[in-house]
Formats: C-alpha cells, structure tokens, sequence
C-alpha cells in the first residue's frame, strides 16, 4: 500500500517539485538534489498525507527546503569571506578575478526564459514563492493561499506587486 501510493505521488508530483526547487535555486543539480530530500521525506511520511492536500504538503516541505538550502549557502558564503569566523573585518584576495563581460552584456547574451529566471530571482522572497505558484506552477489562490498558509489578499497583492516587479525587470528587452 506504501509503495502504490508513494508511486502515484511521485509520478502526479516529481516535476511541479523538481520545478519549484529549480526556480527557487536557479541551479539544476541543486534542485534534484532537493527533490529527491523532499522525495524522501515524503517515503517516510507518506502514510500520514492525505490525497487531498499531498500537492499542498509536498510544495510546503519542497519550500522549506530550499530556504534551509538558501541559508546554508549563505552559512557558507560568509564563512569564505570570513574564515576565522571571528567577526573581524578581514581583507582578502579574490584568486580567480572574473574578467568577463559585465551584467549587462551577459544578459543581451541570454534568452528570455534565462532573463525571466534572473528576475523572478530578484523578487522578494514572498513575492517569488507567490508568482512561481501561480504562473508557473498554475495553482489557483486559494491553493497558494493554503501552501504558503497566508490569507487569500495576500496573494492577490504578493501576485500583483510580483507582476509589477517582472515588468519593471524584464521592461528593457521590450524598449531594444
């Protein structure tokens, strides 16, 4: 009964979590790995989720998951910048300088799709979460409402301010 279950989640759900880590993360390799912790997770809880809120359940753990992920790269970001950890401004050398175009060229080199990853990923954190959900996942609001558990006009102003943003972002590719 486990495994038939936990199968028909994984077929029904793998690529709505695989793409929520991916455009959380901006990094593909970070997703799967982050799917298959989220995959794991729900194995052993698998029993305990109801067929009615398993896509709510799974975006929720998916979602905490990548914000563990976020703050352990920003642990260990720090600590390269810091490595002695005492607190102290330290200077340091950078050992490969990157002396390739700046933003702005690299970005006339990318896609749209690349451009709009590059924007969502400046959205505020909420903000992003709420647009991911909707416009790429496709989830109605009241299902953002109850997998990020905040009320139904939070998302209508996280969605319509998020919109605002992406235009505001994306808004020079439109004016070459």
């Amino acid at each position: 009964m486990k495994s038939s279950k936990f199968e028909k989640y994984v077929s029904r759900y793998k690529d709505l979590v695989y793409s929520q880590a991916y455009y959380f993360t901006g990094n593909s390799a970070d997703a799967q790995d982050i799917t298959q912790e989220v995959l794991l997770k729900l194995w052993h809880h698998v029993e305990s989720v109801n067929s009615k809120s398993a896509k709510s359940w799974l975006i929720k753990v998916t979602r905490n998951l990548c914000i563990d992920y976020s703050r352990k790269r920003r642990e260990i970001a720090m600590t390269q910048m810091n490595p002695s950890g005492n607190g102290k401004d330290e200077r340091f050398e950078l050992e490969n300088v990157d002396d390739s175009p700046g933003p702005d060229v690299a970005l006339e080199r990318i896609d749209f799709h690349e451009r709009l990853k590059i924007a969502i990923g400046q959205l505020p954190e909420k903000i992003r979460e709420t647009i991911i959900l909707r416009e790429i996942q496709g989830f109605s609001y009241e299902e953002i409402a109850e997998t990020l558990d905040i009320p139904l006009n939070s998302v209508k102003v996280y969605l319509h301010r998020g919109r605002k943003l992406l235009i505001k972002f994306l808004r020079p590719i439109y004016e070459e």
